[in-house]
């Protein structure tokens, strides 16, 4: 053999394992837990859900209609470490694939994804969803549209079910055989039959209503439950979950801690972090242009007008403009890479709950939700939760009346903020550093400029 010969026959060699390397895919729906903390609520599960496809990509919401197609973003294999990259920016993450085809997490709490199973035939049992990662009150029993917030699901393995629904059920989108219906709010139990299909469940009520859900299984030896919509249901024995069903309905009134005279009253709190954070200096604000670095190379730059009801958000990467998002009273526009579409109500709504949040929720103009609230105790400090239309904003105070935090929800999940490193400028003390989450992911932004009271044109609100 030439060396030449030699030299392709080794080069064809390592184009095959490149090529087997680079080819390496995983399929299929992986679920687990991963624990974290946070100063509202303690510590929390944050269920994991990634539906991985052979052609490189994931997706990571299965409560969407189209979760069969919908794309979150890629991965890789290589040397049986997998590696996530979101299409929305958020920061990648690793997993080692196990010789037992688990993926094990690389980096912070040690947690482990299994596969769950398409299904044909469901045996007989009693599932329930618990709802971990919004317990404590902040968002638990609102569902995000597409997804059931019932308690308990029953399965006859006949192909019957009933919904216990202790709280409000939502259903949205298409499916074969009829319309899904809104929302179905009455309290008690629904029925119906099933259908199990390729990854799906269809539900059939008594009523005629069909709808269509995502829906894998993982039997009693390995998770114990059923995922509807990218939601854990974990199977309970039946006399268990008759027994959890009659401590949820004793317990599901809201308790009024506001009348235990240990507590300090809204008016008591407003008063004391007012008094820290600039009082009447914070009443003097009409416009606010504030800029920040947001974990890594993300620039933000946000502009708020309380007089005339507008907010601006825009995001730029070492310079470049990204994401323009933007809010005239009602109305509300985004940008992006040159296309340009309505905002959506919960984008609108997301917007505006800026205003009643942080040193700017303590302004006259905007306190009123603040002092309708109800005043809770969260250790040795407080929490008072009230609503912006339907809305829940939580504020975290100290005991020493110093502002600690926020959380917010657009449907079910929180969306936390803890407030570090404060500074004060024209009398008005304010957080140098924000850490925020969803649960799921986390985010830094660090202040590097902001002005009160900027003279603001017209250039600053058109569209680029």
């Amino acid at each position: 053999m030439t060396k030449k010969r030699f030299l392709s026959l080794c080069l064809f060699i390592v184009m095959i394992f490149v090529v087997h390397a680079q080819s390496l895919r995983i399929n299929g729906v992986y679920i687990g837990a991963e624990l974290y903390t946070t100063p509202f609520q303690g510590m929390q599960i944050n269920n994991i859900v990634i539906y991985f496809r052979n052609d490189g990509t994931f997706n990571n919401a299965l409560s969407q209609t189209d979760w069969k197609t919908k794309v979150s973003g890629y991965y890789t294999i290589t040397n049986n470490i997998v590696q996530l990259t979101f299409q929305n920016g958020d920061e990648s993450e690793k997993y080692t694939l196990a010789t037992n085809g688990n993926l094990e997490s690389t980096a912070g709490v040690k947690h482990t994804l299994h596969k769950v199973k398409k299904v044909a035939v469901l045996p007989a049992g009693v599932y329930e969803k618990r709802n971990a990662s919004t317990s404590g009150g902040m968002g638990t029993g609102t569902p995000a549209v597409g997804a059931f917030s019932s308690n308990y699901l029953y399965f006859d393995g006949k192909g019957n079910f009933s919904m216990d629904r202790s709280g409000m059920v939502g259903v949205a989108g298409d499916a074969t055989g009829g319309t899904v219906g809104g929302q179905f709010e009455k309290r008690g139990i629904s029925s119906g039959t099933y259908q199990l299909g390729d990854g799906e469940i269809t539900f059939t009520f008594g009523n005629g209503t069909v709808s269509k859900h995502s829906f894998f299984y993982s039997p009693p030896n390995e998770e114990d439950l059923v995922l509807l919509d990218g939601e854990f249901y974990f199977r309970q024995e039946e006399g268990e979950a008759t027994i959890t069903t009659q401590r949820t309905t004793e317990d599901s009134g809201p308790a009024d801690l506001s009348v235990t005279t240990r507590l300090p009253t809204p008016a008591d709190l407003l008063i004391g972090l007012r008094r820290q954070y600039g009082g009447e200096s914070i009443d003097k604000i009409t416009t606010v242009r504030e800029i920040a670095t947001i974990t890594g190379n993300i620039q933000a730059t946000l502009v708020t007008d309380i007089v005339n009801n507008k907010i601006r958000a825009e995001l730029r990467r070492n310079g470049k403009l990204l994401l323009v998002k933007q809010l005239n009273g009602n109305e509300g526009w985004q940008w992006v890479e040159g296309v340009k579409k309505a905002l959506s109500q919960d984008e609108k709504e997301e917007l505006m709950l800026s205003l009643y949040q942080g040193v700017l929720g303590l302004h006259k103009n905007l306190n009123s939700y603040f002092l309708s609230g109800v005043v809770s105790p969260s250790g040795d400090d407080y929490i008072i939760t009230f609503y912006k239309n339907q809305h829940k904003i939580v504020y975290l105070i100290g005991s020493d009346y110093s502002l600690k935090g926020n959380a917010y929800t657009i449907h079910a999940d929180p969306n936390m903020s803890i407030y570090k490193d404060f500074r004060e400028t024209n009398g008005i003390t304010y957080p140098g550093t924000t850490e925020s989450s969803d649960g799921k992911t986390k985010v830094t932004a660090t202040t590097t400029s902001i002005e009160f009271n900027p003279v603001l044109m017209s250039n600053d609100w058109k569209i680029p």
